[in-house]
């Protein structure tokens, strides 16, 4: 019992740490396994839990809490049933309803990191885990668009349909093109060809630009203030 308490104190007091380690883990180990059977039931297990370590680490509140798990259970349902039945319409929902939980885990995540009041390692973590739950947040986003104008993307110069890319695969790809677009790199693989699309991925930019301009600002300026303080002891 004392061990199991001593590693559930360890996780706790680096649970945004447990979160980034969940979220990299999300993207880069499906594409490892995709053609292997049951591949899907993996994702959506790995999803959940992401889901569930995003709730109980960005929210400290009681009534944010109650708010959040209202919105983590229609999310989590989705999840698997668009595992289990590949419907356009069901699709759908599931990436809105991602779209509306991965938003309000990234405005509890600001939240944190604006109001935190000195530089430590969590708060370095709570930073790299916004970055990546918004780009998770876009890549729902994407999905939706090519669902609905089907196609709002071009893959490797054609659709999605002649890019061999199936429905259950393209929030995948386009969480690859949601981190370069954030990041502003724009390696050309996909690119939106639908005017809504467009919009969005410019947006994305906008504010992967201001991701560095305030929040890198904020936790250099935080950084600054208690090494001035720590001298003027």
């Amino acid at each position: 019992m004392p061990k199991i308490q001593k590693a559930t104190e360890i996780i706790s007091n680096h649970r945004f740490a447990v979160f980034l380690f969940l979220l990299l883990s999300l993207i880069i180990i499906p594409p490892y396994f995709e053609k292997l059977e049951g591949m899907g039931f993996l994702w959506q297990g790995m999803m959940t839990t992401v889901l569930v370590w995003a709730l109980c680490t960005a929210i400290n509140n009681r009534r944010a809490m109650l708010f959040a798990i209202v919105l983590l259970v229609p999310t989590v349902v989705s999840t698997w049933v668009n595992a289990t039945k590949m419907i356009e319409e069901i699709a759908y929902l599931d990436n809105f309803t991602n779209i509306i939980y991965f938003g309000l885990i990234c405005a509890y995540l600001a939240i944190f990191i604006a109001r935190s009041q000195r530089v430590n390692s969590e708060v370095l973590f709570a930073s790299m885990c916004l970055y990546i739950s918004m780009a998770v947040f876009w890549a729902a986003i994407f999905t939706n668009l090519e669902l609905f104008y089907d196609p709002a993307f071009s893959f490797y110069g054609g659709t999605a349909q002649e890019a061999d890319i199936a429905q259950d695969k393209l929030f995948g790809y386009l969480v690859y093109y949601s981190f370069v677009t954030l990041s502003t790199l724009g390696y050309g693989e996909i690119i939106p060809i639908h005017r809504v699309a467009q919009n969005w991925a410019a947006v994305e930019a906008m504010v992967g630009q201001f991701f560095i301009a305030i929040v890198i600002a904020r936790l250099v300026s935080l950084y600054t203030l208690e090494q001035g303080g720590e001298n003027k002891g």
